[in-house]
């Protein structure tokens, strides 16, 4: 895997964040919306996440304790085109006003992930998904 990293070798992080809780700050939104006419339509935008970062290289070591296997690493320089250090989402505001909490971290995401990947495919990949070839 290419891992890129940032100046002075320092690595990207990244704010990974499990359906389930990205979910649960949805319908917090949706259930305390006020009644909306065309007239009086509420609407506010809420930032969700994890808002814990993570270097790429740990989630890439979840991966490899939820499947039991080690990934060949290569770290590069990250390209001129460059892309973020860091990513975070601020929850401050679905916090105070949905009491939004996400819960899953990393490891328990991608396992959960995994056990419904092999429950999903336990019979075998799809003929679509098996001819899949990303572009």
């Amino acid at each position: 895997l290419k891992i890129f990293q940032g100046p002075g070798g320092s690595e990207l992080e990244r704010d990974f964040t499990y359906i389930d809780d990205i979910v649960q700050g949805c319908v917090a939104s949706v259930d305390r919306i006020p009644a909306s006419t065309k007239e009086t339509a509420h609407f506010k935008v809420y930032n969700l996440g994890n808002k814990d970062p993570v270097t790429v290289t740990y989630m890439i070591e979840c991966l490899e304790r939820a499947i039991g296997k080690k990934a060949i690493k290569n770290y590069v320089p990250m390209p001129p085109t460059g892309d973020v250090l860091k990513t975070s989402a601020d929850v401050s505001l679905a916090e105070k006003e949905l009491d939004y909490k996400p819960t899953t971290s990393l490891q328990d995401g991608i396992n959960k992930f995994i056990a419904w990947y092999d429950d999903y495919y336990k019979d075998g990949l799809t003929k679509e998904m098996a001819s899949y070839v990303p572009y």
